[in-house]
């Protein structure tokens, strides 16, 4: 079992923790720590940020927390009343230097009322005991810490891209299987999503900057639906609410209110004009749970009219 409370701030960046050896030492309110390898860096002065690789776990080994595989190192930033806070865990953080790494445990029941400052979940034994692994990775001003931060961004943002580039390779392979098992002749864009013109329209197609008016009805690639613009057809597939009001759904294209696929779909038709769109998941919802039927990079298939181009 695995688990994980967001009860301290996150960022982006996986940092591995050196051990060489330590004693036990003891913290300004009391609590007692071993120092695994002292790193020999600065210590955080009061309001500077501390970057710390963290993993703690329960007495049954259940690890609640890793920062090692969620990529997300803990963020502190120093206060003094750290040395003074009676019972938490902050007071040893107060005494930790960049590069130091260290272990501690303390009880459940002291962990939520004097750090978290949370009630305890039904679920956790408040007898039990939390261990702690840290690592100070680093530590800066408010200068630094804000400059490290676009840096990770930035290096998160070509992770997710890359991520998102080959979740597409993969949707787009999926697609293409699907479209030739079921017989379906469709064109493709050069981004990798596939239409199917059903009824052609009139006049000029609609472009980016353009409101339009757009009738739909969406499912999943395994044939599920989860919405539909149109009253009768949501009554058909169990779609229906009763306080809705059901018609064409107007927004303005190229402006990011929609999914991407819609965002370029919607510019493959002119006014009257019905088709049929396969829309991989990173130019979807990517890899978000954005519903009960649509789940992390789920490939969506709209149906759409381009019932009205307002402008």
């Amino acid at each position: 079992m695995k688990r994980l409370i967001p009860v301290l701030s996150a960022v982006i960046l996986v940092l591995i923790v050196s051990s060489c050896g330590g004693g036990e030492e003891t913290a300004s309110n009391g609590l007692k720590y071993s120092l695994i390898s002292s790193g020999g860096g600065p210590s955080a002065e009061n309001g500077e940020f501390m970057i710390i690789n963290m993993r703690y776990r329960d007495q049954n080994d259940s690890i609640w927390m890793n920062s090692a595989e969620t990529g997300f190192p803990v963020v502190l930033q120093k206060d003094s009343t750290w040395t003074d806070a009676e019972g938490s865990i902050y007071s040893i953080f107060a005494d930790l230097k960049k590069g130091d790494s260290a272990s501690f445990s303390v009880s459940c029941e002291q962990l939520f009322s004097k750090t978290f400052k949370a009630p305890m979940p039904p679920d956790v034994d408040p007898n039990g005991t939390m261990t702690f692994e840290v690592g100070i990775s680093d530590v800066y001003d408010r200068a630094g810490y804000q400059a490290w931060q676009q840096e990770m961004q930035e290096q998160m943002r070509i992770k997710e891209e890359a991520k998102a580039a080959e979740q597409l390779e993969e949707d787009v392979a999926i697609i293409d299987q699907y479209l030739e098992e079921n017989g379906i002749d469709a064109q493709k864009t050069e981004t990798g999503m596939s239409y199917v013109i059903t009824e052609e329209g009139t006049g000029d197609n609609a472009v980016s900057g353009s409101t339009v008016k757009v009738n739909y009805t969406g499912y999943v690639l395994n044939g599920e639906y989860f919405d539909s613009s149109v009253e009768e057809i949501a009554k058909e597939k169990g779609l229906y609410s009763a306080g809705r009001t059901y018609g064409p759904y107007e927004f303005k294209l190229g402006t990011g209110s929609v999914i991407r696929g819609w965002d370029e779909g919607i510019t493959l038709l002119n006014k009257g004009a019905k088709a049929t769109l396969y829309i991989p998941s990173p130019m979807a919802y990517g890899a978000r749970q954005r519903s009960q039927q649509i789940g992390p990079n789920s490939i969506l298939v709209f149906d759409v009219e381009l019932v009205d181009i307002v402008n």
